[in-house]
């Protein structure tokens, strides 16, 4: 949906809506639908009359406030079919163009570096795989204190099949339990 007319208007200004009110009933080429207000509000001041021709998707077509008090600030109000971006435009500054240097040619050619000498390959270290806390349990920070640092029967069991998995097949990333 691009465009669509209001063929009416279900409230009137200065009149008091709830979340879920119908405000208008919008016709497109397709399908007449409900325009209903998601929060609770008074209609300020209607900018496009019922029938008053097509409608593009953007285009402001009511004030909303929150307070009744407010309506009569938007009486005379009159907003444009789109958004001026003349102040933004103005605001922008021109781009310099920037023109990279030409290149430096040495009037005298350089002689090639000596080849490197070979040097003994050092023997790989290992790396220390983390050694993990026998018999507690991590939890983060956790706000249950001293009794989430104590691991159960059932909780040592799991480790020690999580430990057997991994030994096994390999660790997917995670962190394991102890």
């Amino acid at each position: 949906m691009e465009a669509g007319t209001i063929s009416k208007w279900n409230v009137a200004e200065g009149e008091s809506f709830v979340a879920g009110d119908s405000l208008a009933v919008i016709e497109t080429d397709k399908a007449t639908m409900d325009f209903e207000a998601q929060d609770d509000g008074v209609v300020g001041k209607i900018m496009v009359e019922a029938g008053a021709g097509e409608v593009t998707v953007g285009v402001p077509i009511m004030v909303t406030v929150e307070e009744e008090e407010d309506v009569a600030a938007f009486k005379d109000f009159v907003a444009g079919s789109a958004p001026d971006t003349s102040a933004t435009e103005a605001s922008v500054a021109p781009v310099e163009e920037v023109t990279a240097p030409e290149p430096v040619v040495a009037a005298a050619p350089v002689a090639a570096p000596a080849a490197p000498t070979p040097v003994a390959a050092e023997p790989a270290v290992a790396a220390a795989a983390p050694t993990p806390v026998q018999g507690a349990v991590s939890l983060g920070g956790s706000s249950w204190g001293q009794l989430a640092a104590e691991s159960s029967p059932l909780a040592r069991a799991l480790a020690s099949k999580q430990k057997e998995y991994i030994e096994k097949y390999g660790s997917t990333g995670h962190v394991p339990i102890v």
